[in-house]
């Protein structure tokens, strides 16, 4: 009897709002912050790196960020989808729909990805498979390469398409730190 009590008791307390909501911002900051650091750090530094380099680094980098934040995103969107539930019934439900909205924020960064950064992550995929082969100080020929796409080029589109990723948990932990604190019970 007590064991179960005490694991009921531990599973409400991880499930509780305030529990739930924490979890949800350190979550949200890690993406944003990542992604952010990304835009802002690894491409400005990578500007100098041999293409063949540079889109190799890209794929690590990329790699990494699929593995990482979609799934932090996807637990963090749902986290605020259960604090807007818990409240939609209530005479609290404002809380409740400002919780639903910083979910969209954060969930819509998988969409965002699929849709309006698909032909650029293509194009600097179709680089990597190029460099195969290719020493990384080597450079690959991109002379038949149309105007705007060539390894930098692209990457510098993706810097700023992954930017405006980024901000997109940074507006759901926004959304979700306002309706924490600022909005009354």
């Amino acid at each position: 009897m007590t064991s179960a009590f005490l694991s009921g008791t531990l599973i409400a307390q991880i499930f509780s709002r305030p529990a739930v909501h924490e979890k949800s911002e350190q979550m949200l900051i890690r993406i944003a912050g990542g992604v952010l650091a990304v835009s802002y750090g690894f491409v400005p530094s990578m500007s100098q790196a041999p293409n063949t380099l540079l889109v190799r680094e890209w794929q690590t980098a990329y790699g990494r960020g699929v593995a990482a934040a979609p799934p932090l995103a996807l637990v963090s969107t749902f986290c605020y989808l259960y604090l807007s539930y818990n409240l939609s019934f209530t005479l609290n439900h404002h809380k409740g729909e400002m919780y639903a909205l910083a979910a969209i924020a954060t969930g819509s960064i998988v969409p965002f990805t699929l849709v309006c950064m698909k032909t650029v992550n293509g194009k600097l995929n179709s680089k990597v498979e190029k460099s195969k082969g290719l020493h990384r100080s080597e450079e690959m020929n991109e002379s038949k390469d149309k105007k705007g796409d060539s390894s930098q080029e692209l990457l510098n589109r993706w810097a700023v398409l992954n930017f405006t990723r980024g901000l997109l948990p940074f507006a759901g932990a926004c959304l979700g730190f306002y309706a924490s604190f600022f909005m009354t019970s």
